[in-house]
């Protein structure tokens, strides 16, 4: 009886999801005492509260106002936040606005903006007491004694399996920030947004001749042309690298590379990372898009040599898928402790913006006659997408 006991704690151990280890996420939550996403998103997806009052305050700040008077977050300091917010957001969507269609951010979007304001400012202000303050939260998270890992129930009642603890943050670990933004919920502008945080809090600390340059790494040419035109509209200085191209405009402009670009040694069409000093803030999309585990060795290896000495965002809509794929534990235990903002695609799904749909596994490739069924239902739906498209083009 003790065994099959001891086997069903075992067996629901491993039903321990990515999503449950984001220990940065969590600790987050906990400063707004919240034990979940939903728990502090709930009273703000109303669409009356998009916008800014008269007075230049986001509207979300009155309802946060309301909702939390909490000691780590003093409504002065809030409002500091939703200050920043608010100019960085006015800033970006000037240009976007001249057709006379005004944007807000949406409520996941605001708070993502305001989980990076409270990091960067903790960071800048004192990182020791950031690291102290994680590392204490890390040793509950650990041991499954926070109050969001308390709605998992009987799933971490005597802390987390070892294979799945996060180990303690270092002061290499405080420069990178991860987020997991489902596609369309406009990882873009909050990507120009970070720029201005980060540049703000480098100029508030008096530390602005720290920055050498901002590079944003894109997994192919085609994204990094995308890139330059969404910082057009955004009214930002970018352009695609040039190793031969001056670098007067260094920190100033954001410069796109292809990450593939990005090797040990110059080539024709290549530029040896050596190129570029390490005290950079560099920006990542989609890191992991078609990347193989050891490209992935390879990016990250890149991504850190950029950043040693200064600061990283990452964005990608399939943490969780690529975290499944490369199988790698460790890369797991990084972002778990990188991750600072979850708004993957059941979140996005569950606001009503994602699309109707319907997933179907093949769990066991090893039956041919199953197999070939199962690729021949893959043919016809994609010949039905094709053929709808072609007939019912407008």
């Amino acid at each position: 009886m003790a065994r099959r006991k001891q086997d069903g704690a075992a067996s629901s151990r491993k039903k321990l999801k990515f999503e449950h280890r984001l220990v940065l996420v969590n600790w987050m939550l906990d400063l707004f005492g919240e034990s979940s996403f939903d728990g502090i998103a709930r009273n703000m997806r109303d669409p009356a509260f998009e916008g800014f009052g008269e007075d230049g305050i986001s509207k979300f700040h009155q309802c946060l106002k309301l909702l939390f008077d909490r000691p780590e977050l003093p409504h002065d300091m809030l409002l500091a936040y939703d200050e920043n917010i608010v100019r960085h957001w006015k800033a970006i969507t000037a240009k976007r606005n001249a057709d006379g269609q005004v944007l807000y951010p949406k409520y996941f979007q605001y708070l993502c903006l305001l989980f990076t304001e409270i990091y960067l400012d903790r960071w800048f202000r004192d990182p020791d007491k950031l690291l102290a303050d994680l590392n204490a939260y890390v040793a509950k998270f650990n041991a499954a004694e926070t109050i969001q890992q308390r709605v998992l129930g009987e799933l971490l009642t005597t802390g987390l399996p070892e294979d799945a603890q996060v180990p303690r943050y270092t002061v290499d670990d405080l420069k990178k920030l991860a987020f997991w933004s489902a596609t369309g919920s406009g990882k873009t502008l909050l990507m120009h947004i970070n720029i201005l945080q980060y540049r703000h809090y480098l100029k508030l600390h008096g530390r602005e001749n720290q920055l050498n340059r901002i590079i944003l790494l894109t997994p192919n040419e085609g994204l990094s042309f995308q890139h330059r035109e969404e910082f057009r509209l955004s009214g930002m200085d970018a352009d695609l690298f040039d190793k031969d191209g001056a670098t007067l405009f260094s920190g100033t402009a954001v410069e796109i590379i292809d990450i593939h670009k990005l090797k040990e040694t110059s080539g024709d069409k290549t530029v040896a990372i050596d190129a570029f000093e390490s005290r950079n803030l560099v920006l990542v999309d989609e890191g992991h898009r078609g990347a193989s585990g050891t490209e992935i060795g390879h990016w990250m290896r890149m991504r850190n040599q950029l950043c040693e000495k200064g600061f990283s965002f990452e964005y990608s809509a399939t943490f969780g898928q690529a975290m499944k794929a490369s199988g790698n534990r460790d890369l797991e235990r990084e972002y778990a402790k990188c991750i600072l903002f979850d708004y993957s695609y059941k979140y996005f799904y569950g606001d009503g913006y994602g699309k109707e749909y319907r997933i179907l596994n093949l769990e066991d490739d090893s039956n041919e006659e199953h197999r070939r069924r199962y690729l021949t239902a893959c043919l016809l739906a994609f010949y039905q997408q094709q053929k709808l498209f072609q007939e019912k083009n407008a």
